[in-house]
């Protein structure tokens, strides 16, 4: 007798038994598969609403059940159920491989990601507490890469408006630094013809002071000091027209900024921006009732006796 007859010991049956528990489960999935794709089938021929009562008399399905059974068909039938010949891929291997059990945790795999999974990881050979924590793992990697990627996204997204911000900034100070510029030009005008009439009024006090030397003339005196305080008076004049158009300037300049802050404020918070308003409309209404007249008239408690 050729034939021998293994010895039949608690490891040969173990073995057994999961061969036909593996073949079992891969016959479970291609069930389930083709369970799927009729239920998908029977959904699309259903009215609305009547779904779930049809699952209910008709295959005693809950609707979790079925759903489920529809989602392995949409993500393995399309490979489960052609012929395999001419297809060497090992994804294809793979798929055709798999237990009921494993197809259920790869579903917990991205679509996109599920092929590369399979190439790295031998699925066949893991149980089903390994698949899961392999699953688990890619799962949080995809989420640990998919984070990084919006943190870089979103610092890019931050960089751009940083750089925007700074070439605002950038133009707001060159714009700045043209009217400073302007304002110091004018300053220098002003200068010019404050020292051109000072020179003036050094003149006319050599002459003032020349005469009364040489003729002791009270008429020619008393017209040299008229002139000579007439050129005080506009030399004044100049100084203070100077200053009053740089502090116009600067309230014209202020006034764009209070307006632009205003805006901002309208974007941001409304109720603030609206108190803001009002309290600079407050403040330009009283300085434009100061300047209805001004300065103001002197006055004065003496009272004068015309009796005498």
């Amino acid at each position: 007798m050729n034939d021998v007859i293994m010895e039949r010991t608690p490891l040969v049956i173990a073995t057994e038994i999961n061969m036909i528990k593996h073949h079992t489960e891969k016959i479970v999935l291609i069930n389930a598969v083709e369970i799927g794709r009729r239920l998908t089938e029977a959904k699309a021929l259903l009215k609305h609403g009547e779904w779930g009562k049809w699952l209910e008399e008709s295959v005693s399905y809950s609707h979790s059940t079925a759903t489920r059974l529809m989602q392995i068909f949409r993500e393995y039938g399309p490979k489960l159920l052609v012929s395999p010949e001419g297809d060497n891929s090992s994804n294809y291997a793979t798929l055709h491989n798999l237990t009921y059990s494993q197809a259920l945790i790869l579903l917990g795999v991205p679509e996109e990601e599920r092929e590369e999974f399979a190439k790295n990881n031998d699925i066949e050979n893991m149980s089903a507490r390994e698949l899961q924590q392999a699953v688990s793992e890619k799962n949080q990697a995809i989420e640990d890469r998919d984070q990084a990627r919006a943190d870089r996204d979103q610092a890019i997204e931050e960089k751009e408006s940083l750089k925007k911000e700074l070439n605002g900034k950038d133009r707001e100070i060159a714009r700045f630094t043209e009217q400073t510029e302007g304002l110091e030009k004018q300053a220098d005008e002003y200068k010019l013809r404050y020292h051109n009439e000072q020179d003036k009024v050094t003149q006319k006090q050599r002459e003032l002071d020349k005469i009364k030397e040489d003729v002791p003339s009270a008429k020619k005196i008393t017209e040299l000091e008229i002139d000579l305080k007439a050129a005080q008076a506009k030399t004044s004049s100049i100084s203070y027209d100077a200053q009053f158009s740089i502090h116009r300037e600067n309230i014209r300049k202020a006034c764009d900024e209070l307006l632009k802050t205003l805006s901002a404020l309208a974007r941001i918070d409304p109720e603030k921006k609206e108190m803001n308003r009002a309290a600079a409309h407050e403040m330009l209404q009283n300085m434009a009732n100061m300047l209805e007249e001004w300065p103001p008239a002197v006055k004065t408690n003496l009272k004068i006796n015309l009796s005498n």
